[in-house]
């Protein structure tokens, strides 16, 4: 989905947008991210997080301090003591490096022209995340930047990829140094923006790039009016979406095969035996034809993720050796699940599971392929993009946790819960296939669903911090582990 205009996108009630939403914009250098971030802000009454300014100030202070801009050591020196803040403020939003107002310094010519290589280090862009995710977590903000729907808030309620041709880009530029009293030469700032490009783009730590779920706006034919009415629209395109989601358990469960209530009726019992926890998915909401993408780590997951489901046929794809097994193989025929080999592409298993959602079924995949480490998901594998390319259904993330150390009535070692994230709509995905090969996207899908279970991991250890045996349990497990995903899917694991 791509909106050269506004009437793109379906208007909506502004109301919609809840008040603890998260709003991410990204794109390339001059695109109006932080223009149009700012008039969101104001018109959802939200708080706007300028992180283009936060490497900027960085950028400001290694030039300040000597510090050589692809000395990556010396950055994260240098940042990890600083005290950096952002002020809300008329205009630019005001920038304070360890107490000192450094709103106008960090707009010069010579700043921007060395960011993007101070951004482009991991150990720099690892400390600026995590502070991100800090402000971000609190709700009711938008942020701006280059990875911010992808990596540092995949589970965004409103993710928009802002473009702009090259020629309108260093039109704006011109302007907004004009606007602060200084002249460029616009062949320089030409130069100047497409080695931004260049550089944010193929850097190896969070690349510039459109995340899948991210509606793409074009700027370059509008008036920065138009430009702000299409970005109010497309925030408010998932919650227009989430209206439909059905919630009507009653009607729901009176529609379930029988087969199903009664494995659901086992599941439920299951789960408050050992004291399961749901958290999101209020009402029960779940779209017909969705990917319900579950992290793993025990044979305990399927059973007590199925304990959360209450309504649609779901099929599960499953290791296919399982099938061989009795009872577990009839048991799993019977609840419509699909046998999957998990090396190379096993065409059976995706076309079957192609049918069923296109029935209106829904899918339950656990992607990362086979079990992983307490306290270390992904990296998902190339199945679920395979899938999501084939048939566009939505992805719902869900993260379980405290599967192993359970016990009746809950567990003081691992608290069991599970976790629905926001639905994962793929608005951008015939955009991105227009740069990327499948393959690739593939790749981009997975990081992206890799992202989901880690930001739904830190929100369950903000609730409860992880604990003395789940830490103890996980590090013994990546070593034990590595041995057996060598063995099932090659060197990389």
């Amino acid at each position: 989905m791509t909106a050269y205009c506004p009437t793109d996108l379906p208007a909506a009630d502004s109301q919609l947008l809840p008040p603890d939403a998260v709003i991410a914009i990204d794109g390339p250098a001059g695109s109006g991210k932080s223009t149009t971030a700012r008039a969101l802000a104001d018109h959802f009454g939200l708080l706007y997080i300028d992180t283009g300014a936060m490497y900027r100030a960085l950028t400001w202070a290694a030039l300040d301090q000597g510090v050589d801009p692809a000395d990556e050591d010396g950055l994260a020196a240098l940042l990890r003591p600083a005290e950096l803040a952002l002020r809300p403020a008329k205009g630019e939003v005001t920038v304070l490096w360890n107490g000192h107002d450094v709103s106008r310094a960090i707009r010069t010519p010579e700043v921007e022209s060395l960011v993007s290589q101070v951004a482009s280090h991991a150990g720099v862009r690892q400390e600026m995340v995590r502070r991100q995710q800090a402000l971000g977590r609190q709700g009711g903000v938008v942020m701006e930047g280059r990875d911010i729907g992808s990596a540092v808030f995949p589970l965004a309620t409103a993710k928009i990829f802002l473009s702009a041709s090259l020629e309108a880009r260093v039109d704006r530029r011109c302007r907004q140094y004009r606007q602060r009293g200084r002249e460029v030469s616009r062949e320089e700032l030409t130069r100047d923006l497409a080695q931004r490009d260049r550089q944010d783009s193929e850097r190896d730590t969070s690349p510039l790039g459109i995340s899948p779920d991210a509606i793409v706006v074009d700027s370059s034919n509008l008036s920065l009016e138009q430009q702000n009415e299409t970005c109010v629209r497309a925030c408010l395109v998932n919650p227009l979406l989430d209206q439909d989601l059905d919630t009507d358990l009653v009607v729901a469960k009176r529609e379930i095969p029988m087969h199903y209530r009664l494995a659901y009726r086992v599941f439920k019992g299951l789960a408050r035996f050992y004291g399961l926890q749901t958290v999101g998915n209020e009402g029960g909401a779940l779209a017909r034809g969705c990917i319900v993408a579950v992290n793993h780590i025990s044979m305990w997951d399927p059973p007590l993720v199925g304990a959360t489901f209450n309504r649609h046929p779901v099929h599960t794809l499953a290791n296919a050796e399982l099938f061989r097994i009795w009872p577990v193989g009839p048991i799993f025929r019977w609840i419509d699940s699909i046998p999957i080999r998990r090396k190379g592409y096993d065409a059976n298993a995706f076309d079957e599971a192609k049918r069923a959602l296109d029935k209106g079924h829904n899918l339950l995949i656990f992607p990362e392929g086979t079990r992983r480490a307490i306290g270390h998901p992904g990296p998902v594998r190339s199945g679920l993009g395979i899938v999501v390319q084939a048939t566009r259904a939505p992805v719902l993330p869900v993260f379980i946790r405290g599967s192993y150390g359970k016990q009746p009535g809950g567990s003081l070692l691992s608290p069991l819960e599970v976790s629905f994230g926001p639905m994962l709509r793929w608005h951008g995905l015939d955009a991105l296939l227009e740069t990327a090969s499948p393959r690739e996207v593939s790749g981009v899908i997975g990081r992206l669903c890799e992202a989901a279970f880690r930001e739904l991991q830190a929100r369950s250890f903000d609730r409860y911090p992880q604990t003395d045996f789940e830490r103890e349990l996980g590090e013994i497990q990546l070593k034990r582990f590595a041995a057996r995903h060598r063995k099932v899917f090659g060197a990389k694991t």
